[in-house]
């Protein structure tokens, strides 16, 4: 059971509009769907029979911090990227996300996080440069993409992103996963010379789009996408960004924080609709 006063267990109420027995816009279809990405079961199997409010009270009931913190940061995620949050649960909002963010053992502390970024996590930003630099200087192509997939593994790893290795479904291959800000993020590397077509793209895109509802994804490349490939993809609804070999270079360089990166990367995605912005142009201190 998850570790929340009752006045807690009335800001979710409030926030994700549980009256009537709904949880936000969400259809059956789209509310099932997006718990599969906070528990792997079937939350309509386990709680047959009720609304979509009363199993999320259920499952509040039931889980443990971990989960219900995964399901809250999920939700106000879902909020702001559907531009669902209006002015009079701004600041119930921003609390509750603060909420979530305790339960699944992060700090909500705003002047102990400032007090000790240096500290959390320590990354060698030295040694991630030159394990970049000793790929390129391998001659086999097969050899650079395997050393690669490991290379991301260890990167995501130092700043504390849970990385979950490459792994097969019945119909595709996907080059990884991590965790970030609650949300599942799953990776496709590409260590080619060559500009990346949008036909890359695209197909990256449509794995996504044959998982949850709510995946997102990140694409890593060795080159840059080309310039007809940014034009088709600006203001598509995609869900995936672009992050390139210089652009991580360049953050151990400059010891840029790869959560500062990607947060400044999925928000031009959400606001703009842009996939891909260089770090250069993103004005990061």
């Amino acid at each position: 059971m998850a570790n929340l006063t009752f006045n807690e267990k009335k800001l979710i109420e409030s926030v994700f509009g549980m009256g009537g027995g709904l949880v936000l816009d969400f259809t059956n279809r789209e509310f099932g769907e997006f718990m599969q990405d906070v528990v792997q079961y079937d939350i309509y199997e386990k709680y047959s029979g009720l609304s979509k409010a009363k199993m999320l009270r259920e499952f509040i009931k039931d889980e443990p911090d971990a989960y219900v913190g995964k399901a809250i940061v999920l939700l106000i995620n879902y909020l702001n990227d559907n531009a669902l949050v209006k002015d009079d649960i701004k600041g119930k909002s921003d609390k509750l996300y603060e909420i979530g963010k305790r339960l699944l053992g992060k700090s909500t502390n705003s002047k102990k996080q400032n007090s000790n970024k240096s500290a959390k996590p320590s990354v060698d930003y030295d040694s991630l440069k030159e394990s970049l630099l000793n790929i390129e200087k391998l001659t086999s192509p097969q050899t650079k993409g395997y050393e690669f997939e490991k290379y991301l593994n260890s990167l995501f790893e130092a700043f504390e992103l849970e990385p979950h290795a490459s792994y097969r479904t019945e119909h595709d291959q996907i080059d990884g996963s991590f965790n970030f800000e609650g949300n599942t993020i799953l990776i496709e590397a590409k260590y080619k010379s060559k500009e990346i077509p949008k036909d890359d793209l695209i197909l990256f895109e449509s794995k996504l789009k044959s998982k949850s509802h709510f995946s997102k994804g990140l694409f890593i490349s060795y080159s840059r996408v080309t310039g007809e490939a940014l034009n088709y993809f600006q203001d598509s609804g995609s869900r995936i960004v672009v992050l390139t070999v210089e652009e991580i270079f360049l953050m151990c360089q400059n010891k840029i924080p790869l959560t500062t990166l990607l947060q400044s990367k999925f928000r031009l995605l959400d606001e703009k609709g842009l996939i891909f912005k260089h770090i250069l142009e993103l004005n990061i201190d």
